[in-house]
């Protein structure tokens, strides 16, 4: 287990060596120092938790190094420390995001008690180191788009608190996956997840499935079952599919989650459970309601904080990273030897509009794997459906008279295409080749071929 890393910026070298001793002396934190706002900021690094900086120093000042610190590693616990406070300072401060304010000179205890207190809150945030070093994935979440890179700051923002969240997205964009990295990555992941799937079961079935119930409670109820609620405490629990609930289930979940107790089906003893609640749905619960199917004050409840998950057909640009992943996992699953996709074929999965979201493309790449003989993936072994049948050729669908003009628009057309690239690259040589691809409409691994195409590169 790495050791907390904390790091000391003070330009006075006795405060910098008196600091080490103290928070380093039992060995259990490695402290580093610095003598400037500059020098500190270059030995900031993805394991540092905690950093010490005097307000006033040379050059750049405390309230500048927190700005910057705040801008590139957002995790990092900032304390400010300074011998001339004043109230517009420590306001600035505290308005910037430091962790505490402390007044020079101080005692032992006072620092110690401000480090350990900032080091509670950074141990959580560590997790975002995990991204630093592999951003296209947020536990089981796996995209680099704009549109999942924003879910994955929700998703982290959401995790450090206890709140209610709600998910919503069309079915197969891993709803579930977004509940159990809420978890992992929250205060409770000690403890359980239980996910409760409310369209699988009949009303009183389901009933007893979240509450449990007692001994003789109604016909086969034999013997006394503990409720998803109870076994999910001091954990999380994931409802969903949560818009199928009958109205009689809605209503006593409501009650449940506002007072955090209630009585399994037949019983009279109230059980209480201290739990966070996530919950999902691929329907649209303000139009339920406004249709008398789903009860507003449950909808306020459970829609505390909002993740949506994004469709595939909008984030184009992860389907050749998902594809990967999964060639890699079912060629292990299936123990078949490795395969990879034609450059065909990968334009084939970026052009369908994926109905069934990345569950859809999981399966297709499975088929595709179980029936293809040769390594190479190609479109023909892709069951992708009517929605990527080929449209019909513009020779197809002009006359005869127009078709020697064919060749000719082709060129022009090439010519034009030639011409937006190299300006793209011209205006956006700074950018990466996502950026410019997003906005040209286009995917980078499209905009990838026709650059090889064209003979195009980056003016460097």
């Amino acid at each position: 287990m790495l050791r907390p890393r904390i790091l000391i910026i003070d330009d006075e070298p006795n405060m910098g060596r008196s600091l080490s001793i103290l928070l380093g002396d039992d060995g259990q934190r490695e402290v580093v120092t610095a003598r400037s706002g500059e020098e500190g900021l270059e030995r900031l690094d993805d394991d540092t938790q905690v950093v010490l900086c005097d307000l006033s120093m040379p050059g750049m000042d405390g309230l500048e190094v927190l700005r910057r610190i705040r801008a590139r590693a957002p995790e990092v616990e900032v304390i400010l420390m300074t011998a001339y406070s004043t109230v517009q300072s420590a306001i600035e401060a505290m308005r910037l995001g430091a962790h505490e304010y402390l007044i020079k000179p101080f005692t032992n205890e006072e620092v110690s008690a401000a480090v350990e207190s900032a080091l509670m809150l950074a141990r959580p945030s560590r997790r975002l180191k995990l991204r630093a070093r592999e951003p296209d994935r947020l536990c089981e979440l796996v995209g680099r788009s704009e549109p999942m890179q924003r879910m994955f700051r929700v998703i982290e923002r959401a995790a450090e608190s206890d709140a209610t969240v709600l998910v919503t997205g069309e079915s197969g964009t891993g709803k579930e996956l977004i509940a159990r990295a809420i978890h992992d990555l929250g205060p409770r992941r000690a403890g359980p997840f239980v996910a409760v799937h409310c369209a699988a079961l009949a009303e009183q079935l389901l009933e007893s499935e979240l509450f449990g119930h007692e001994r003789g409670a109604f016909t086969g109820a034999h013997k006394t079952k503990i409720g998803r609620l109870e076994q999910a405490d001091h954990g999380t629990v994931f409802l969903d599919e949560v818009g199928e609930m009958s109205p009689a289930v809605q209503t006593k979940l409501l009650r449940a989650l506002a007072e955090r107790c209630f009585q399994r089906v037949g019983g009279l003893e109230t059980i209480r459970v201290d739990l966070r609640v996530v919950a999902a749905t691929n329907r649209n619960l303000e139009t339920m309601i406004r249709e008398g199917g789903f009860r507003e004050d449950l909808f306020y409840r459970l829609n505390v904080v909002a993740v949506t998950a994004p469709p595939l057909r909008e984030r184009p640009g992860d389907i050749r990273l998902l594809a990967e992943l999964f060639l890699k996992e079912k060629a292990a699953e299936l123990d078949v030897p490795p395969r990879r996709l034609s450059p065909a074929a990968l334009l084939a999965l970026e052009a369908y509009p994926f109905p069934g979201n990345v569950r859809e493309l999981e399966n297709v790449i499975e088929r595709a794997m179980v029936f293809a003989d040769g390594e190479l993936l190609d479109t023909v072994d892709l069951p992708l459906g009517a929605a990527a049948r080929p449209m019909p050729t513009f020779e197809s669908l002009i006359g005869p008279a127009v078709q020697n003009a064919w060749p000719r628009l082709q060129e022009l057309v090439k010519s034009l295409e030639r011409q937006l690239l190299t300006r793209a690259l011209s205006a956006y040589a700074d950018h990466p080749n996502e950026e410019i691809a997003r906005l040209l409409g286009t995917s980078r691994r499209i905009l990838e071929l026709r650059l090889q195409e064209f003979a195009l590169k980056k003016k460097t």
